[in-house]
């Protein structure tokens, strides 16, 4: 029988999910998740029904409603009533005019919220891949300077590959690359160091946007080209990754045309 999960893990599986833990209590408890069966089902199942939540269509005001509203009143009394019926007959406009403009700034103000949590998720992620390179032995899965061995590691391991670039001559040297893991999707991340300084370069699907921000203490920078969002990490200055962005964009290959 597998057991069940228990409330202390349950209330920080929740935790997780809301992007509430610290980073290091992230990093512990996706390794938990990893070799906890029972807690890996329970967070699936938990995803699983907060995308269904999010999936449920927006309700609208029936049509004909304020006209509904404003024949109900009393017909009858209109002759001898006129100055409070059309004061009601505003007050019911205003109310229904209210409703729509509410429902459509609820919305638009909900679509807006969950874009930017995306975004923030995101970030707090790629700075979480980061941290657990820098912790790690190493911060790489295959090391080498040679961008003709990087790129190709990432080809085999990968659907689609970035372009690595040899940016020595710039004063950002190549160390390798690693395959990070982004909203459940694996990633390329290419690792450089510049000075005492580690750069993490993870690259996501083209549309996925990323705000610039600090994040624990690290830059966050993120550009787009037709293939790929990157989104570079360090605890360089931003200057520096601004910098960095530039020396990478000029020394990658225009994009093939598809």
């Amino acid at each position: 029988m597998i057991a069940s999960v228990t409330d202390k893990d349950e209330l920080q599986l929740n935790a997780y999910c809301d992007g509430e833990l610290d980073l290091a209590s992230a990093a512990a408890f996706e390794r938990r998740l990893a070799e906890d069966e029972t807690l890996r089902a329970e967070y699936t199942r938990l995803m699983s029904l907060r995308q269904a939540f999010r999936s449920f269509p927006q309700s609208e005001m029936p049509a004909g409603l304020q006209a509904r509203i404003l024949s109900s009143l009393d017909a009858a009394e209109r002759p001898n009533r006129i100055t409070a019926l059309r004061q009601r007959s505003w007050s019911l406009r205003a109310l229904a005019a209210a409703a729509v403009f509410g429902a459509v700034i609820s919305s638009s103000v909900m679509m807006t919220l969950d874009r930017f949590d995306q975004r923030e998720e995101v970030a707090s992620q790629v700075v979480a891949g980061h941290i657990r390179g820098l912790m790690a032995p190493q911060p790489f899965d295959v090391a080498s300077s040679d961008r003709h061995t990087v790129k190709p590691w990432f080809t085999s391991r990968l659907p689609e590959s970035p372009q690595v670039p040899d940016l020595a001559a710039q004063g950002f040297t190549l160390l390798g690359g690693r395959v990070d893991v982004i909203g459940h999707a694996p990633v390329a991340t290419i690792v450089y160091k510049h000075a005492a300084h580690t750069v993490s370069l993870t690259t996501l699907r083209r549309g996925q946007s990323v705000s610039d921000q600090a994040v624990a203490g690290y830059n966050v920078r993120s550009w787009s080209d037709p293939d790929f969002t990157y989104v570079a990490v360090s605890d360089l200055p931003a200057a520096d990754l601004a910098t960095f962005e530039r020396v990478f964009s000029a020394g990658s290959p225009a994009p093939e045309v598809k």
